[in-house]
């Protein structure tokens, strides 16, 4: 009984101390995995001017799923000190005037041409490639893992300067889900 009590105890310790962390620091415990590449001409040192285009996802999810991670993805780039970002509302007005689909700024062409007319020297792609609930979760009908792919390329080169996958989990829906992949997709920059 008391090597029973010992480990409820060490697990529900353990568990708290993990729900304490944020991304950044259960990646350095190596508890998450990184999954990103940076290119040689990706130069650190420069503050780069930066596009970031609405999300893009499978027809099989709902483009409102994805909408309040347009935002977050330009707050978690600025607060890695490395970019700047073109005002959002410029950018609705370009891809309105300019009749780009929002499925199709995914295209990696595409999405340099606007990086182009905003005068931005990096654009930021988001990718969501998979929302669904655990069914190991059936008793908690909120809980949702996402995952998510980040390219970050130049609109000088169009080379890829950046490129990553994220995983994220919550059990408070889709959003929670979506913005953990999206820090965990961002590791690579902050190293």
């Amino acid at each position: 009984m008391k090597r029973i009590l010992i480990l409820a105890v060490t697990l529900v310790s353990g568990g708290l101390l993990f729900s304490c962390m944020n991304t950044i620091q259960m990646a350095n415990l190596q508890q998450m995995p990184t999954n990103y590449a940076r290119s040689p001409a990706f130069d650190e040192k420069q503050i780069w001017r930066t596009v970031v285009l609405p999300p893009a996802a499978g027809s099989m999810y709902n483009l409102s799923l994805t909408a309040g991670l347009y935002d977050y993805a330009g707050m978690a780039l600025l607060r890695t000190g490395r970019f700047t970002l073109v005002d959002r509302t410029v950018v609705d007005q370009l891809l309105d005037e300019q009749e780009f689909s929002w499925s199709g700024v995914v295209d990696q062409a595409t999405a340099v041409q606007l990086g182009k007319l905003l005068g931005a020297e990096a654009v930021m792609t988001i990718n969501v490639t998979r929302i669904a609930h655990d069914s190991f979760w059936d008793d908690d009908p909120s809980q949702r893992d996402a995952d998510l792919h980040v390219k970050i390329i130049s609109v000088e080169t169009s080379e890829v300067l950046y490129t990553s996958m994220g995983q994220g989990n919550d059990f408070d829906g889709a959003e929670g889900a979506l913005r953990m992949a999206l820090e965990v997709a961002l590791i690579g920059l902050t190293k």
